[in-house]
């Protein structure tokens, strides 16, 4: 039987809202360790730029899922996008400190609540059978990003300062109010999962499993959602300090370092075009492990190899790439299908909320670790080691916990 495409009106809408938003997000996190580094002269402030982002990322992710289904995934889009647009302005006008911590913590809120959004969208109109194939092409928006966001941030500083940039983004993520202008599928019938809840509202009718704290957590999601949170927490180290790493350490170029993320991002693209229906044919673990294998080598090749070799510099991206692709859009796509049906905006709340807390504490202390260390490179030595340790711990939590028995003997429960 024939299966019935993903690619409809409203999927291809949130996709480009997605691109937009990843391209602006991918320019600043690749910039702002270098960006605090070259204002004020340091690294423990960078990875508190991303640490507040992500504090409000979290802070309001844990609320995602409620808002977009009480008050619709569309509206969640527009206002999100535009809560993030307008005070990174201030970062272009007011290059101080406390103003970029307090917009990053502003920009972390907006993101909580379109991620969110978005994936919701993507969970309400594909179907179940085929969730890891949806979210694997929902993901190229944000496989796109990593070649053209950290690429076009890289120029903008080049030509035009840091402020540059930081206005681009803030039209950039605007786009995103755009593509959602124009989705449809909450106008054409009221969500099922929005009347639903507001009907359990009104009568009181919530299972007792889903009072309280539950009705934000959905408990079903954790397990993919920790492993998740394990893995962005190994890599944060590559996501936020790769530029000033390479800058300092490597004493590469823009346009050398902007081929790392270009070479990421060729390799996300061609493996989730490659693999978009593997998992969801043959099981998560297939895809998973690889996926965490890649990683280990990308944090290896850092480390030792590419001091050395350009090439080897090159090929740590396309590492890095193949386990961004595969890993994350894999668990995503498991928390949202072993989660009931109509909580699926609380399973992408869970996913994400979870997963914003690895890079919190990772950015933070490998940043504060970096300026502790006796000299630059054997800051970076230690905070890839370290890294390679926490994914490899990842590999085998996903190993215990996502075997074919482990999952059914939680669905039964």
């Amino acid at each position: 039987m024939n299966k019935k495409s993903i690619w409809t009106k409203d999927f291809i809408l949130v996709c480009l809202a997605a691109l937009a938003t990843n391209i602006c997000m991918r320019m600043l996190d690749s910039n702002l360790a270098s960006y605090a580094n070259i204002a004020w002269n340091s690294k423990s402030l960078g990875g508190q730029l991303t640490s507040f982002f992500n504090f409000g990322s979290i802070l309001m992710a844990f609320f995602g899922g409620r808002i977009a289904d009480i008050k619709g995934r569309r509206i969640s889009i527009i206002y999100g996008c535009l809560l993030f647009a307008v005070p990174t302005i201030a970062m272009a006008l007011i290059p101080l400190p406390g103003v970029a911590l307090g917009v990053r913590v502003l920009q972390g809120v907006a993101k909580g609540i379109v991620t969110v959004a978005m994936a919701s969208v993507v969970s309400d109109i594909v179907a179940r059978d085929q969730m890891n194939e949806g979210m694997g092409m929902f993901n190229l928006g944000n496989t796109i990003s990593f070649a053209f966001g950290p690429m076009l941030g890289l120029a903008l500083v080049d030509m035009g300062g840091y402020s540059t940039m930081f206005l681009v983004c803030s039209i950039t993520y605007a786009l995103g109010v755009v593509f959602a202008w124009f989705m449809n599928y909450e106008k054409k019938q009221k969500s099922p999962v929005i009347e639903a809840d507001k009907e359990n509202t009104m009568a009181d009718k919530t299972p007792a499993e889903y009072k309280g704290i539950w009705k934000l957590i959905e408990k079903k999601a954790i397990i993919a959602s920790l492993i998740n949170t394990i893995f962005f927490g190994g890599y944060a180290c590559i996501l936020v300090f790769l530029t000033v790493y390479a800058q300092e350490v490597l004493l590469l170029n823009s346009t050398q370092i902007s081929f790392f993320y270009t070479v990421a991002a060729v390799a996300m693209l061609a493996v989730r075009l490659l693999t978009a229906k593997v998992a969801d044919r043959y099981g998560a673990l297939i895809m998973i492990i690889p996926g965490h294998l890649a990683m280990i080598a990308a944090l290896l090749l850092l480390a030792f190899t590419a001091k050395t070799s350009y090439i080897a510099f090159l090929a740590a991206g396309a590492c890095y790439g193949i386990g961004m692709a595969i890993v994350s859009p894999t668990l995503n796509a498991i928390a949202i299908v072993d989660s009931p049906a109509e909580r699926g905006a609380t399973a992408n709340a869970t996913f994400y909320f979870m997963m914003d807390f690895g890079i919190l504490f990772a950015s933070a202390g490998f940043g504060a670790l970096m300026d502790i260390a006796p000299s630059i490179e054997s800051g970076y030595n230690q905070t890839f080691l370290i890294s390679v340790g926490i994914i490899v711990f990842s590999a085998v939590f996903s190993l215990i916990s996502l075997n074919k028995k482990a999952r059914e003997k939680r669905s039964a429960v």
